[in-house]
């Protein structure tokens, strides 16, 4: 599933010079180059991703090196190419300098920053974004940093980059924030002007900065977590190596692509009839589902980014192989709503997902919903039902 989803989506009026789409995980990748579809306009204006793990595969796809150097110089004041640093695994061979943040909507946690204002601290950018199942796995990773290293001169900043609308809405990410226990800087990059400045193509993006205020590394998607930490103990003068965490992946070569609903990213779907942009109509499931394929049933409004019920009992279903799904959901209607979830055309019992204990999940806020947990990797058909009209439905992701 290393497969690069290159697309990009975004609202009338968000100013952006360059961005990406999510990268569909992979065995060893997922940053995302696949950028849900977000707005009510759309521009085409680069590639993203949202990865899984960074893996060696997408450095060549995408050569960082070739993005980035318009970021900043690549040589010193002498003429001479920038040099690695001493004792970093997969250190960049050439440094350069870290851009400055741009175009912030606003800081949580923090006063305004800086990159001047932070010479002399180790810094680690965080490009996330809180609906993307693949950056909510590697907060832990990070918030447990910022506890064990912020005293010895780490300064870890999150700039959340969004990928739907209501992602750029400052009550949404404050309570993101909240809820996974967030205490570094957050910068909303609600613009996409500081992604642009860096060159960025995926979620989740780390960055690590050293005293000079060089970009020394870079890591794209989950994974390799020892690697990071420990580069971050080099450039802190740390000696000893953390202990590996041991911290798998949670993605298989063979789990169902992240499948998106609206009409600008959609795919796979087989009802009918035809979903189409704009339109309100009634659909049917067919009598068997392709393997990773998706369909409605019920009364349906399509737009580029969602579609909406329109009516109780509307469904979605799709066929999946995964040990988990997640979707993300919404209401138009502005307050909580149920959504019944089936597992095999059965309630899911043991395999109910955090988010749907015994089968019934409550949409609350626009966010990332766990509806099943099978508990190992296996082939099922999800089916989510609303309970009234306004149920608002955005991507599918997965985990193993």
């Amino acid at each position: 599933m290393i497969g690069l989803d290159i697309g990009l989506m975004f609202v009338a009026g968000l100013a952006l010079a360059g961005l990406g789409w999510r990268l569909l995980g992979g065995a060893q990748a997922r940053a995302r180059p696949r950028r849900r579809g977000r707005g009510f306009a759309v521009l085409a204006l680069g590639a993203a991703a949202c990865l899984a793990s960074g893996a060696a595969a997408v450095r060549g796809a995408f050569p960082h090196g070739t993005t980035i150097a318009a970021a900043g110089s690549t040589g010193s004041a002498s003429g001479a190419p920038p040099q690695s640093v001493p004792g970093l695994e997969d250190g960049l061979p050439e440094p350069f300098p870290a851009p400055d943040f741009a175009g912030i909507a606003a800081w949580l946690n923090s006063p305004p920053l800086t990159m001047a204002g932070l010479r002399g601290k180790v810094v680690l950018v965080d490009f996330w974004t809180y609906s993307c199942i693949n950056c909510v796995r590697t907060l832990p990773h990070l918030t447990a940093w910022d506890r064990k290293y912020r005293h010895d001169g780490l300064v870890i900043v999150g700039v959340h980059a969004p990928e739907f609308t209501f992602e750029t809405r400052r009550e949404n990410v404050q309570a993101a924030v909240a809820r996974y226990g967030i205490r570094y800087p957050v910068a909303l990059d609600s613009g996409l002007h500081t992604w642009s400045n860096f060159h960025n193509l995926y979620w989740p993006a780390h960055y690590l900065i050293d005293r000079s205020g060089r970009v020394v590394y870079t890591h794209f998607g989950e994974g390799r977590y020892d690697v990071t930490e420990n580069n971050i103990r080099v450039l802190l003068g740390l000696h000893g190596k953390a202990r590996p965490d041991g911290a798998r992946v949670p993605i298989s070569p063979v789990q169902t692509p992240e499948t998106y609903l609206g009409a600008l990213r959609g795919e796979r779907f087989a009802g009918t009839p035809a979903v189409a942009e704009g339109a309100s109509r009634s659909y049917r499931f067919p009598a068997l589902l392709p393997p990773d394929s998706w369909a409605l049933r019920g009364p349906w409004s399509v737009g580029p980014q969602k579609i909406t019920a329109l009516a109780a009992g509307a469904a979605i279903r799709l066929r999946f192989t995964a040990r988990k799904v997640f979707l993300v959901l919404g209401t138009s209607t502005g307050s909580p709503l149920r959504a019944s979830i089936l597992l095999n055309g059965a309630p899911p019992k043991s395999s109910a997902g955090k988010d749907a204990p015994g089968g019934t999940a409550t949409i609350a806020r626009d966010t990332l919903y766990e509806l099943i947990d099978q508990g190992a990797l296996r082939d099922g058909v999800v089916e989510i039902r609303a309970d009234q009209p306004g149920l608002e439905a955005y991507a599918f992701t997965f985990g193993s």
